[in-house]
């Protein structure tokens, strides 16, 4: 199933996902992940993005980001991608696409805000790269934890999204993924379709003006 044209609400938590093109490393050293975050954040202050989660992996990047204008997702991913592209072409002395195409997102509810923040922030552990997901630096799981409270980012605004707290947020990263969560967030994200109760996908329906739910295969019922 082809993924629907960009869905974008403003104030509301979104996923995004890229990958390097042909799942190609992107970051190679810690001065590249240190160039990408800084990149990010002047970009993200410049169009008007809030970041309350992240992960950086060698060949793919996750967020959670909150959008205070229409265009701010589809600006700040533009030029943080075409200036680390830039950086990282030259350092290596390549050319061609580093990223692969256009980013993936989807729009979430609370509920799975929580989740994703999660299932981002374990990103290491189901990789294998560390046992725990505050051990790998290049994520939010540090500051969210209150093991780091050098936020570049200003990630701990999560807090502000979800009925959740940093005392608590420890414990739950450590619990195991719960696996449909994380099937149904990849095909959501994948997909672009919200991820979120009925009721939340009917306002949001509203709001947009626009279908965003799986319409039914066939053609429809006579009445």
């Amino acid at each position: 199933m082809p993924r629907i044209a960009r869905a974008v609400a403003v104030e509301y938590p979104h996923h995004i996902t890229q990958r390097g093109n042909y799942r190609q490393k992107i970051f190679s050293s810690d001065t590249d992940y240190n160039k990408y975050i800084s990149l990010l954040k002047d970009e993200a202050a410049r169009y008007h993005l809030t970041i309350t989660a992240y992960c950086l992996m060698s060949t793919h990047v996750h967020f959670i980001a909150i959008p205070q204008k229409e265009d701010s997702m589809g600006k700040v991913f533009k030029y943080v991608n075409m200036k680390y592209s830039q950086y990282y072409n030259k350092k290596l002395r390549i050319s061609g696409h580093l990223f692969q195409g256009r980013f993936f997102s989807c729009i979430m509810d609370e509920r799975h805000t929580m989740a994703c923040a999660r299932y981002i922030e374990r990103n290491p552990v189901r990789a294998k790269m560390v046992n725990k997901p505050y051990i790998w630096k290049w994520s939010s799981a540090k500051v969210h934890c209150g093991m780091n409270k050098y936020d570049e980012l200003r990630v701990n605004k999560l807090f502000n999204y979800i009925e959740y707290d940093q005392k608590g947020w420890k414990e739950f990263i450590e619990s195991p993924d719960n696996p449909d969560e994380v099937k149904q967030i990849r095909e959501s994200t994948r997909k672009g379709r919200p991820l979120g109760s009925n009721d939340f996908v009917e306002k949001l329906e509203g709001k947009l003006n626009r279908f965003l739910r799986l319409k039914p295969k066939g053609r429809p019922k006579k009445k």
